[in-house]
């Protein structure tokens, strides 16, 4: 009984405290609700503060993670002639791996070094073909039985590659499982085609002074050269070089002179007289020269008379 009064009074002594002071109290219910929402509207910028935080650290992360690894390959760059090592050796193991040799001929090999010669080269590396034996020194092209490539890896150095073997041949141990010097020589041939025509016969290549006649290599003598007529001619100024027709090789140059005469070792030209011509005051009698010694002289009866 006694509560009841007791609350029935709070109650009528608080709306008579809201009627007396509604100002106050709608101000106190408006801060309420605007602190409400600063606080719910700080924990949600936060929240989303901190998502933002942590996905661009994850992000940042990442992206210096990656870029630094390309950053570090580029800045300690290698030098050329790392470069082109690692590339030729790539090269020659893949060729190698993917590729399979046998023993029926110089042809095989010969075939392969050509596919891997025009890898290199396609790669901005130069290349060319030797020919040789890599077991022992041979003299004479005709001793050679094997075909590989040598890569220019830097400016005059070379670098062996044994197709074959799929390895490389140089006293780099870094780069090259063989530093065995008969790579090292042989005949060289800067292109396929250059090799290609040298081929004779079964598993045989001529030499760059010979050619093939029916399968197999002719040569001249040294100081002849074999000419197109596939015979051998004195040489004439040089190595290929030979005088054809009626002319002949004086000083190095090959001089002729309208029918009936020959070039003299004066530079003129002069009658043929059998296989040369006359000198002197000797004259061309039945193809032969005729002259006669001092104080005597030809007559028109081709005789000696005294002067």
């Amino acid at each position: 009984m006694h509560i009841d009064l007791i609350r029935n009074y709070l109650i009528s002594m608080g709306f008579e405290f809201i009627k007396e002071n509604r100002d106050v109290f709608y101000s106190i219910i408006l801060l309420f609700f605007v602190l409400i929402t600063i606080f719910s509207s700080a924990c949600t910028d936060s929240s989303k503060s901190s998502v933002s935080q942590n996905s661009s650290s994850q992000i940042s992360a990442s992206q210096s993670t990656i870029p630094q690894t390309h950053v570090t390959a580029v800045t300690t760059s290698q030098s050329q002639y790392q470069k082109n090592m690692a590339i030729i050796k790539g090269i020659v193991e893949n060729y190698h791996a993917t590729h399979m040799y046998t023993l029926s001929g110089m042809f095989v090999c010969a075939q392969m070094a050509q596919d891997v010669w025009d890898m290199v080269e396609t790669q901005g590396i130069t290349a060319k073909l030797e020919v040789g034996n890599v077991n022992q020194k041979v003299s004479t092209i005709q001793g050679a039985d094997h075909v590989w490539v040598l890569a220019e890896v830097t400016p005059n150095q070379w670098v062996a590659m044994e197709t074959t073997g799929g390895f490389l041949a140089c006293p780099d141990t870094n780069f090259c499982t063989s530093d065995n010097p008969l790579y090292f020589y042989g005949w060289d041939y800067a292109s396929p085609k250059d090799l290609q025509s040298m081929f004779c016969g079964a598993n045989q290549i001529c030499s760059k002074n010979s050619v093939c006649i029916n399968d197999q290599c002719r040569s001249c003598n040294s100081g002849y050269v074999m000419g197109k007529d596939l015979q051998c001619h004195p040489s004439c100024g040089g190595s290929n070089n030979y005088c054809t027709g009626n002319s002949v090789c004086l000083n190095g140059q090959c001089r002729s002179c309208d029918p009936g005469y020959i070039p003299g070792q004066d530079l003129l030209c002069h009658p043929i007289c059998g296989n040369g011509y006359c000198t002197g005051n000797s004259v061309c009698v039945n193809g032969q020269c005729r002259g006669c010694n001092t104080g005597y002289y030809l007559g028109t009866d081709l005789q000696c008379h005294k002067s």
